[in-house]
C-alpha cells in the first residue's frame, strides 16, 4: 500500500514532489552532479533531473496503467463472448486473437508505431492493440470453466442475456485473476513504453518521459553517470513495485480460495 501511495502521489500530484520545472532550460547549470539543490543532478540542458524523473514516472507508469487496463477491458470482452457464444463467433474471435499472438508483442507494437507515426498516443494505441490477446485467451478459458456451473445455467433459464451474464455473474469471478495479471503486466508495459521512447517512437522532446530521458543521456554516459543511471533506477523501481503488488494480490487470492 505504501508503494501504491507513493506512485499515486507521483502520478497525480508530481508538483508536490518536484519543486523545479521539468522543462525549464538553464544552460549555465548543465550536467551538474547531484547536490542539495539538484538531488539527482541536471541534464545537458540544465534541467533538474529529479523533477524530470518524477514527471517521467507520471508519464511512464500512468500511461502503462492505462495501456494495461484498456487491454484488459478489450480482452475480457472478446474472451468472454468467445467463451459464451462458442461456434462461429468463438472461432472468428480466437483466430483473430491467434493472429496477434503469432508475433512478438514488442516487435508488432514497434511496427505499428513506425507505420502510424511517433508520439505517446501512437505508442498507447500500438501497445494496447498487441496486449489484449493474452487477456482474451485467459478470460475465455475461465469462462469455459465457469459457464457449466449451476448458477450460470440458472441465469440462462431466467432469460438473462449473454452480456448481463458476463457482467453480473462471471466478471466477479474473473476479477481476482485479472487484478493480479494487470498489476504484473504494468511492469512489462513500463519496460515496453520506455523502450519504445528510447528508440524515438514514443515521447518526443521536451516531454520528460523516462525512456526519452535515458535516450538523451546516452552520449553523456561516461561524463555524467547520474544522467543515465538514476532515471534507470526509477524504471527499475516502477517494475519491481508492480511485481511486488502482483505477488501480494496473487497470494491474497490463493488464501481466499484455499
Amino acid at each position: 500500500m505504501l508503494l501504491l501511495g507513493a506512485w499515486g502521489l507521483a502520478i497525480f500530484f508530481p508538483g508536490i514532489l518536484a519543486r523545479h520545472d521539468p522543462i525549464a532550460l538553464d544552460l549555465y547549470n548543465a550536467l551538474l552532479p547531484p547536490s542539495w539543490d539538484h538531488p539527482l543532478g541536471t541534464d545537458q540542458a540544465g534541467r533538474d533531473l529529479w523533477a524530470r524523473c518524477i514527471w517521467g514516472i507520471r508519464y511512464s507508469l500512468g500511461i502503462s496503467i492505462a495501456i494495461v487496463i484498456g487491454a484488459a477491458i478489450i480482452g475480457t470482452i472478446v474472451g468472454g463472448f468467445a467463451g459464451m457464444m462458442r461456434g462461429p463467433v468463438d472461432f472468428l474471435l480466437m483466430r483473430t486473437t491467434d493472429v496477434f499472438l503469432a508475433f512478438p508483442y514488442l516487435i508488432l507494437a514497434i511496427a505499428i508505431a513506425s507505420a502510424v507515426g511517433t508520439g505517446l498516443m501512437t505508442v498507447v494505441v500500438a501497445l494496447t492493440l498487441v496486449w489484449w490477446p493474452g487477456y482474451a485467451r485467459m478470460v475465455r478459458g475461465q469462462v469455459l470453466a465457469l459457464k457449466e456451473l449451476a448458477f450460470i445455467e440458472g441465469a440462462r433459464a431466467a432469460g438473462t442475456s449473454t452480456p448481463m451474464i458476463l457482467l453480473r455473474h462471471l466478471l466477479p469471478h474473473l476479477i481476482p485473476q485479472l487484478s493480479a495479471r494487470v498489476s504484473m503486466d504494468v511492469g512489462y508495459a513500463v519496460l515496453a513504453l520506455t523502450g519504445m521512447s528510447f528508440l524515438g517512437l514514443g515521447a518526443q522532446p521536451p516531454t520528460p518521459e523516462l525512456g526519452a530521458i535515458i535516450a538523451d543521456a546516452r552520449s553523456h554516459l561516461l561524463a555524467a553517470w547520474w544522467y543515465t543511471t538514476l532515471p534507470g533506477v526509477f524504471v527499475l523501481a516502477a517494475v519491481l513495485s508492480a511485481m511486488t503488488v502482483s505477488d501480494w494480490l496473487e497470494t491474497r487470492n490463493k488464501s481466499q480460495f484455499s
